[in-house]
């Protein structure tokens, strides 16, 4: 019997479920599992309730469809034009589309959707049941099914330091930021859509009027967007007149939250309209486009005048997300963003602006899906990566047909200084218009009023963000400047609207750890310090008379900029494994002064603000700019030019250091040079889907084949983008890519790599001549060498010049050396919103006549429930490793589906699976050969209550499959329950339970059936009367009826815990593995062998030390003379694999061997496997090495003297690695296979954060002749 990972501490008896989440992976501690009560209740999960679901249908939306329907005429825009939704041959299709969708619901008698997405999604949004949705996704023409899941935001003078109004500049290239009556000014007629909270339409930098004169004529061409209507919003806040011919078009959508009704309810101080109440949106919307010179007014008077990046450009306002009350962040759900999208792509925008959050993880969330198709339907997208700097691998929006963007620094200054009495001085950032102090200094925390936590006093929370009681005592804060801490969830300008509240006269505002310094506008003068002032100034103020004076801000250009902002995410990207940059380029994100709704922001029209939400809007206005100058140009040549044209930012790395370009990506954009730059990386459509092909499991294998018959490669790395990812580079590999000239000049390009130390970097051919509109192809080939450093990142620059042009493009990879393995091949099931899937391979078997090896496991998606299992099956080809066939089975429609018991026909042509669906028994067969289900048994047992299937067996004959485990048969009581079912058919045979003298908990762990077909026998954890809390409990049944034949109950220890584990029956005699508690309630193994016929104990062995020694495995030999018993003892520092070989006639100890790993730290075997020719014994589990990871380490030991003959050692990526399944064979010329399956991480333990584990199986041949 094979479990995936029992785990515990192993100072003690240990109770942990088997097979043990992968996510602790690295703490399986070869521990036992004791089966209780409340185990069968954990089972069965509470009825789910129904939740808002987004359904993507397999045929292509208007933007991507070319034909083929009959009677349907191709809508994919062609030459540049947009999408036409009053087109007949778009206006037929989408009606097709959404016909397609009625029936999709219909068939799992679904409700009315909330959406119906045609343009750029097909797809719709509804309320359906976790049932109803698994139905869903199992149709044929349904891609995938996701929940609806809340989003956020991510939350001047960057024209000038961005070099925007430089004489040659690209606002000169494009006619100036104004335009005139014979120009057009910068951004003519580009319309950029917001994504966002909504506009503000009153402010200057919408208005469609300069001096009261027009300045801007009637809609761009093609563009079809119109303004919401009085009298289609829930309120009076809004009329089609507000918008203009610069705010050409403005919309709201809210349909998540239960439409105009469910808003008000919820969020009763927001507009029922596109009107913004938070003011991201129109800080967003004006940075991006906003007029030029529109004078500030308000506390940031002092600024002067702002612009948006393309001045010009038209804006398009879109509200999907939804306002706190205090504008401290807003919200928003999938479906309603996928609507806006939708609906942008529908109006014909240009480039679209989305500073929310995103996925990290998954390529084809529907809001990055969505994106994909108006990416090929020429739409640039701008997407901010991020607000979860500076942990590493948390960038966002994955999507290689987007441009992510990091937040950076910019060269304006806002100093401010706070002045100890004692005469300290220390320098920080303000926005403070006036001095104050000196005046007495206190703590908040001090300053606290009865009953407010320290917490809640030290970070100075007004009664909005402190259940409606303010944390500041008015009487202690009176007249006093107070020192608050950073932190908490809640705006920094909360803090000091506090301290005004309670009556301060000033705030020293201090990080709780390393993060950006921001210029607010408070409430109070303030000075914003880093973290590393805390402890001195707190220690001041707490002394008697302490005082402190806050000087008056000093505002200036010129600083010493960029940087990369603390907040801003940054990779390297969980999604794809490496094979991928982002973020793909930095802007400026950190106190960034734009326009706002005041009613969000304290009754300000302009205000800072801070984020990647900040960043996104200048890439988005400067693709505008891009595009105008280039209307040639695609988004990816446009993201190309961005990218190749960056500069570094200045944080001290170099850029050849990999944590630099997990900052900056590609570099700072530099738009003069974007402007022109000589070569740029094409990518579309069938590009894309050759990379999904390679990085997700989401496509079809058809779709797949096609595209690499065409030539496309599959391999991530090939994409041809701007940037180059090798997420583990296994020896050698080569990555190609393709560059056009969109100089109007022939050039000949040269190349040179810097950094990548220790790889060989070959670049062919190495130099590029290229004609004005056309491309060339070369190939990067890395090779690791012998001072190459494996499994950490390295990073390189590959530069093409001609002399005028440089195109440069970072690399990022990871390399280890190839190891002994001939083939490995890895399961990767899908990642989400919340991670990483974890997938496990458990066992092994092979087809017998060596055609095929089968893999049995599962995958945990990533979920906010918790983990939930899929059963996860696969065939490979032994010889190479290909697939044959795999499937991720969600039996129980969202639940948790654990696979335990792995069986084969004969033949070898079915393969059946049992375990644990949703707290039943289900059991399933599959076609060896294609992987189609013939046929699945689920039983319910007589209780309403969990029910574990833990092991499943196959008749000699291929006529019957028994299962076993435990049934929840009265409360609080378990008993083994033992099926058998037709092999063919699935038809139940019959069910046999058994419960112990006491009515104890029982529950049966491994199941054999003898060699003539006649018996069943079952072993686990049962309980005799007056003999201890568990015994073992082993049970002989009539194979044919189920009548119970014998049953043996063994104390091992009185008053203490034996369970059995492992079992198999040869010849006459029953074998089984367990454990028993020994005098220090620890566990030694033992085993025993019982008479077949009448359950008679033959013989009994122990082996152990002190300590918990488990068995974990057994195997008996061709010949029915040995049996090998494979486990974990403790030695050495914690624990040594165990192998242990017995005479099955008498139990004699035939010898017995330990293996230390190199790092003499915990080692389990779980799994052993003996050759046909009886000559060896091949083990199999974890150990861990000397870099406190763990690896597969599989050994072979002569079956008669125990001497190991041969090892080899499975390390993916210089991370945790464990093995769980082994099987071997040996081909018709003699040579031998052994086949390793387990659980493999692939990625981002360098970095300490959430890695994704990946179904691993290895092969070696011949490997110990």
């Amino acid at each position: 019997m094979v479990t995936a990972a029992p785990a515990a501490p192993t100072a003690a008896l240990a109770v942990d479920p088997a097979p043990v989440a992968v996510e602790d992976l690295g703490d399986r501690t070869g521990g036992v599992k004791v089966t209780t009560p409340e185990d069968a209740q954990a089972l069965v999960s509470e009825a789910a309730q129904p939740q808002t679901y987004i359904v993507q249908m397999g045929p292509a939306p208007v933007v991507a469809y070319e034909g083929g329907e009959k009677g349907l005429k191709s809508t994919k825009p062609r030459g540049g034009a947009k999408v036409d939704p009053a087109d007949p041959a778009v206006e037929a299709y989408s009606t097709h589309l959404k016909g397609q969708q009625r029936a999709a619901l219909a068939k799992v008698k679904g409700g009315k959707p909330s959406y119906s997405y045609v343009y750029s999604f097909n797809g719709f949004a509804a309320e359906l049941t976790p049932a109803q949705a698994a139905e869903l996704e199992a149709q044929p023409d349904v891609v995938s099914v996701h929940p609806d899941e809340a989003v956020e935001t991510d939350t001047s003078s960057t024209e000038g330091f961005l070099g925007l109004d430089d004489e040659d500049g690209l606002w000169a290239q494009l006619g100036g930021p104004t335009g005139g009556k014979k120009t057009p000014g910068a951004g003519e007629d580009i319309v950029i859509g917001v994504i966002d909270s909504g506009i503000w339409p009153e402010v200057a930098s919408f208005s469609d009027r300069s001096d009261k004169k027009l300045v801007y004529q009637g809609k761009p061409q093609g563009f079809r967007g119109t303004c919401a209507s009085a009298e289609k919003v829930g309120d009076d806040s809004w009329d089609a007149n507000l918008c203009n011919n610069k705010l050409v078009t403005a919309q709201y959508f809210n349909a998540a939250w239960g439409g105009d009704e469910g808003v008000a309810q919820q969020l009763p101080w927001e507009f029922l309209s596109p009107r913004d109440y938070n003011g991201h949106g129109t800080h967003t919307a004006s940075t991006a486009g906003g007029n030029h010179g529109v004078d500030v007014t308000g506390p940031a008077a002092p600024f002067g005048e702002i612009s948006g990046i393309a001045p010009r450009a038209r804006i398009a306002a879109y509200k999907a997300l939804w306002s706190v009350e205090d504008g401290s962040t807003a919200t928003g759900y999938t479906s309603d963003m996928v609507a806006a999208i939708d609906k942008a792509v529908a109006d014909g925008v240009d480039v679209i602006n989305y500073s929310v959050s995103g996925s990290s993880t998954d390529f084809l969330e529907p809001t990055e899906a969505a994106f994909l198709n108006a990416a090929a339907a020429g739409i640039f997208i701008a997407a901010s990566a991020g607000n979860s700097g500076p942990d590493a691998a948390t960038v966002a929006h994955p999507g290689p047909w987007l441009t992510t963007v990091a937040a950076g620094t910019h060269d304006r200054t806002t100093t401010g200084a706070v002045v100890l009495g004692n005469g300290a001085r220390f320098e920080g950032v303000s926005l403070s218009s006036a001095a104050v102090g000196p005046a007495p200094v206190i703590t908040g925390a001090a300053a606290r009023l009865s009953g407010v936590s320290i917490g809640a006093g030290a970070r100075c929370y007004p009664a909005s963000d402190n259940n409606g009681k303010p944390a500041l005592d008015p009487a202690k804060v009176a007249g006093k400047i107070v020192l608050c801490e950073r932190g908490g969830d809640i705006a920094r300008v909360n803090s000091s609207r506090a301290v005004a509240e309670a009556g301060g006269v000033g705030m020293i505002f201090v990080n709780a750890f390393g993060n950006s310094l921001n210029a607010d506008f408070h409430s109070v003068p303030t000075v914003h310090l880093q973290d590393t002032e805390w402890s001195a100034i707190s220690a001041y103020a707490a002394t008697a008379g302490a005082t402190a004076t806050i000087e008056k801000a000093v505002i200036a250009n010129g600083g010493t900029a960029p940087f990369t902002a603390e907040f801003s995410s940054r990779g390297p990207l969980v999604a794809g494994n490496g094979d991928v940059l982002k973020p793909d380029v930095i802007a400026p994100g950190q106190d960034i002064l734009a326009a706002v709704a005041p009613p969000g922001q304290g009754g300000m029209d302009f205000n800072l603000m801070s984020g990647t939400s900040m960043s996104a809007p200048h890439v988005a206005g400067l693709a505008a700019l891009l595009q105008d100058l280039h209307p040639d140009w695609s988004p990816m040549a446009i993201k190309s030019a961005l990218m190749t044209t960056g500069s570094d930012v200045l944080d001290g790395e170099a850029n050849t250091d990999p944590n630099l370009i997990f900052k900056q990506g590609a570099g700072h954009v530099q738009p003069t040079s974007a402007a022109d730059p000589g070569l740029v990386y094409e990518s579309g459509v069938d590009d894309w889907t050759a990379f999904l092909c390679g990085s997700t499991r989401s496509v079809s294998g058809t779709a797949c084949d096609d595209l690499e018959a065409g030539g496309r490669s599959l391999d991530p790395s090939d994409l041809n983008t701007p940037s180059i990812g090798i997420g583990l580079l296994d020896g050698t590999q080569t990555v190609t890519r393709t560059v056009t000239n969109v100089d109007d000049e022939a050039a000949t390009y040269s190349a040179t790599v810097s950094g990548l130390a220790g790889v060989g970097v070959t670049v062919e051919p190495s130099t590029l001549t290229v004609a004005p509109g056309e491309t060339a192809s070369y190939s990067v080939t890395f090779a690791v060498g012998e001072e190459t450093q494996l499994f950490d990142y390295l990073a390189g620059q590959l530069s093409w010049t001609d002399g005028t042009h440089t195109v440069r493009s970072p690399i990022v990879l990871r390399a280890k050396q190839p190891g002994d393995e001939d083939w490995a091949a890895r399961y990767d099931g899908a990642g989400g919103q919340f991670g990483s899937s974890s997938d496990v391979g458990t066992e092994l078997l092979l087809h017998p006549d060596g055609q095929r090896v089968y893999m049995s496991g599962y995958s945990r998606p990533p979920s906010a429930g918790g983990l939930v299992s899929d059963f996860l099956t696969a065939a490979y080809d032994p010889e190479t490793g290909d697939v044959i066939w795999e499937e991720q089975w969600d039996a129980s429609n969202g639940g948790s589906d654990e696979p335990a018991g792995f069986g084969m026909s004969p033949d070898g042509e079915t393969l059946y699976v049992g375990g644990t669906s949703g707290g039943d028994y289900l059991t399933v067969a599959y076609d060896g050969a294609t992987g189609e289900r013939r046929w699945t048994a689920r039983l319910d047992g007589p209780v309403q209550a969990g029910d574990s299937l833990n092991d499943l067996v196959v008749s000699p004959d291929g006529s019957t499959v028994y299962v076993t485990g435990y049934q929840t048969t009265g409360e609080a009581q378990l008993d083994y329950a033992t099926v058998a079912y037709d092999a063919a058919t699935g038809a139940e045979r019959w069910v046999s339970r058994y419960d112990d003298p006491v009515n104890g908990t029982d529950d049966a762990r491994s199941i054999a059936v003898s060699e003539d077909g006649s018996t069943v026998v079952i072993t686990g954890q049962s309980a005799g009367d007056g003999t201890g809390l568990t015994d073992w409990g082993t049970v002989a049944y009539d194979a044919a009826t189920g009548a119970q034949k014998w049953d043996v109950l063994r104390n091992g220890s009185d008053g203490q815990i034996d369970i059995a584990d492992n079992i198999a029956i040869v010849g006459d005699s029953v074998i089984v593995a367990g454990v028993v508690s020994n005098t220090d309630r620890q566990v030694d193994w033992e085993t025993v062998a019982y008479d077949l016929a009448t359950g008679e104990e033959r013989w009994a062995t122990g082996y152990g030390e002190a300590g918990t020694d488990v068995p974990q495995a057994l195997a008996v030999s061709p010949d029915g003379g040995t049996v090998v018993v494979v486990g974990n003892v403790e030695g050495g520092a914690e624990m040594d694999y165990a192998s242990v070989a017995y005479n099955v006639a008498d139990g004699a100890q035939l010898w017995a061997t330990r293996y230390d790993g190199t790092a003499h730290g915990l080692d389990v075997a779980y799994d052993v496997a003996l050759t046909a020719d009886g000559t060896h014994a091949v083990v199999t589990g974890e150990s861990r090495d000397a870099e406190t990871a763990w690896d597969y380490v599989t050994i072979a030991y002569d079956l008669v003297t125990g001497e190991q003959v041969w090892s080899a050692n499975y390390d993916a990526t210089g991370a945790s690695d464990g093995a769980n399944g082994v099987a071997v064979d040996q081909r018709a010329d003699g040579t031998r296979r052994v086949f390793v399956t387990g659980a493999s991480t692939t990625a981002f333990d360098a970095v300490g954060l959430d890695s994704n584990i990946d179904a691993a199986t290895v092969a070696y041949f011949d490997p110990f002749d």
